[in-house]
C-alpha cells in the first residue's frame, strides 16, 4: 500500500468518526430523545420507500443492507418508541407495510434539516470546483 492511500484511508476515517460524533450530538441537542444513527437511517429508508409503496419489511432490510431479523427489531423498537407504525392494504391483506407516524414523520424531516446544516458548513469553504471534484470522487468510491 503506498503512502498516500495511508493517508486517505486516514483522513476518511476520521471524516466518517467526526460526521458520525456530530451528528450524534447534533441531533441529542435537536431532540433530547435519543436514536441511534441506525434508527435515524432506517427513518429515511422508511419515508424514502412510503412514497413508492416499497415499504416492506424486506424491502427496508434490503435497502439498509441488513437481515429481516435485524429489520423486524428495528422496526418493532421504532413502533414502541411511537415512530412507526405496521399497516395492512385492502388490496392484499397478507402484505404488512411500515409507515412512519406522524412523529416519525417530523423527526424525519428535521433529521434531514440537520443534515443539510451540517453539510453546508462543511463545504462552505470549497470553491465550486472543489466540491464537483469531491462529488465525483466520492461517487467513485464503492463501499
Amino acid at each position: 500500500m503506498d503512502n498516500l492511500e495511508e493517508i486517505l484511508i486516514e483522513v476518511l476515517a476520521r471524516a466518517y468518526s467526526r460526521i458520525i460524533y456530530s451528528e450524534e450530538k447534533i441531533l441529542k441537542d435537536m431532540i433530547g430523545d435519543p436514536l441511534s444513527i441506525k434508527e435515524f437511517h432506517t427513518l429515511e429508508v422508511i419515508y424514502k420507500s412510503m412514497s413508492n409503496k416499497t415499504n416492506t419489511a424486506s424491502t427496508i432490510a434490503k435497502h439498509l443492507g441488513i437481515t429481516l431479523g435485524t429489520c423486524t427489531t428495528n422496526i418493532d423498537r421504532l413502533i414502541q418508541k411511537g415512530l412507526v407504525h405496521k399497516v395492512k392494504r385492502d388490496a392484499d391483506r397478507r402484505v404488512v407495510y411500515i409507515e412512519l407516524s406522524e412523529k416519525g414523520i417530523q423527526l424525519h424531516l428535521k433529521h434531514l434539516a440537520m443534515h443539510k446544516k451540517v453539510i453546508s458548513k462543511a463545504i462552505a469553504k470549497l470553491s465550486t470546483t472543489e466540491k464537483v471534484s469531491l462529488m465525483n470522487a466520492i461517487n467513485k468510491i464503492d463501499i
